[in-house]
């Protein structure tokens, strides 16, 4: 599940945080629980959502387990990726968005990703980022590159899953994390963040509900990922 974005991030947070960091395998459950706004405004444009694959709707918010993960067990800046889905549905229309990806990673911003299946585009958003963190960190993005020199078959092998994950359908950003937050324990963490809806995911609820009440910007809920260190 996404292992080109998760090892991407990988090399990325360990070129940031200098030789000595450390980067674990982490697993768990993320709950993304909708602002008292983003539900006004599905139930006054008469847009339901339900879960899709492997996530489930508890205690109002919706649960999706980790499918893979890595971070840094001091600060849990890193990369989750997730199973599962939510499809918005008004009458005849519907649009699924699913396969979350949460980003957070120092200097680079906090976002989540999402996949749109059955449309096209968008794989720009993770080269952007790409760019933009080697003209910022030009000796990270030269120990990059040296490691996929030094393996080769691993590199074809990321480079495979980031075109297979493209082509399953549109690649967009759902959401900005905002007021980070983390609670750590013994073997994990519960990181908290606040979901700042994108101009994408506007347009895409916008066009659904036939309105365009909805910004970039509206607060689309929160999220709590409850982490523990893979063993």
């Amino acid at each position: 599940m996404l292992p080109a974005l998760v090892a991407s991030a990988a090399l990325m947070l360990v070129a940031a945080t200098g030789a000595q960091a450390k980067v674990v395998e982490l697993t768990g459950t993320t709950t993304i629980t909708p602002s008292s706004e983003a539900t006004q405004f599905l139930a006054n444009n008469g847009v339901t959502v339900t879960p899709t694959g492997k996530a489930t709707a508890e205690g109002g918010g919706y649960v999706f387990p980790i499918a893979a993960g890595f971070g840094n067990p001091k600060t849990f800046n890193g990369l989750l990726a997730h199973k599962g889905g939510l499809k918005f549905s008004k009458g005849e229309r519907s649009a699924v968005v699913q396969r979350f990806v949460a980003v957070r990673i120092r200097g680079a911003g906090a976002v989540v990703l999402a996949q749109l299946p059955g449309l096209r585009g968008g794989c720009s958003h993770l080269r952007q980022a790409l760019g933009r963190f080697a003209l910022e960190h030009p000796k990270a993005a030269h120990r990059i590159r040296k490691a996929a020199r030094k393996h080769p078959q691993a590199t074809r092998h990321l480079l495979r899953a980031v075109r297979e994950y493209c082509s399953g359908g549109r690649v967009i950003v759902l959401a900005r994390l905002t007021n980070l937050g983390k609670q750590t324990s013994y073997s994990g963490a519960l990181l908290t963040a606040d979901l700042k809806l994108s101009a994408q995911a506007a347009r895409l609820l916008n066009k659904l509900a036939g309105t365009n009440t909805l910004s970039a910007g509206a607060p689309l809920g929160t999220g709590e990922s409850r982490v523990s260190v893979f063993d």
